[in-house]
């Protein structure tokens, strides 16, 4: 039996459609982010990086969202979104499933820091890191993030 142990504001969100679009059994247990936008303890006490998506399948854990497709699919997938070695899409699919974890989104993640970090800050410096943050977006982020949309398109 597969479980899924889902945190909030996580990629779990695409395991939880994969496991649907599999048509698998699964059970979820389900944890909320502190105040501090950390995962719980009990996640930690399943993977020791408190991330998740993470699944428990039988005696096997596996941590990390493309980790976590691709051993689904090979193991459940009974052909169903897998591209032929030998057909036109395979590098495609290969190409940007790697893509969106290794160069989209740590992008995005920096996003969020950037955008969460004058809201962290004491209240006297908050402005200032506020210009600082959005200087640093402007500057740095937007025009990497123009540079993959349109590559994307």
């Amino acid at each position: 039996m597969i479980t899924l142990h889902h945190l909030n504001n996580s990629r779990s969100q695409r395991i939880l459609w994969l496991l649907e679009k599999l048509g698998l059994t699964y059970d979820i247990k389900r944890f909320k982010r502190g105040p501090d936008r950390l995962a719980p303890k009990e996640v930690l006490e399943i993977n020791p990086l408190g991330k998740s998506p993470i699944i428990t399948d039988d005696s096997l854990t596996l941590a990390e969202s493309g980790a976590i497709v691709e051993y689904l699919i090979s193991k459940y997938g009974k052909g169903k979104f897998q591209a032929s070695i030998l057909g036109p899409g395979y590098v495609d699919n290969l190409y940007f499933s790697h893509y969106a974890e290794g160069s989209l989104m740590p992008l995005r993640v920096q996003k969020i820091t950037y955008d969460m970090a004058p809201q962290r800050t004491s209240i006297l410096i908050r402005p200032v890191a506020s210009v600082i943050f959005k200087g640093l977006t402007q500057k740095f982020l937007m025009p990497s993030f123009k540079k993959h949309f349109d590559m994307v398109q």
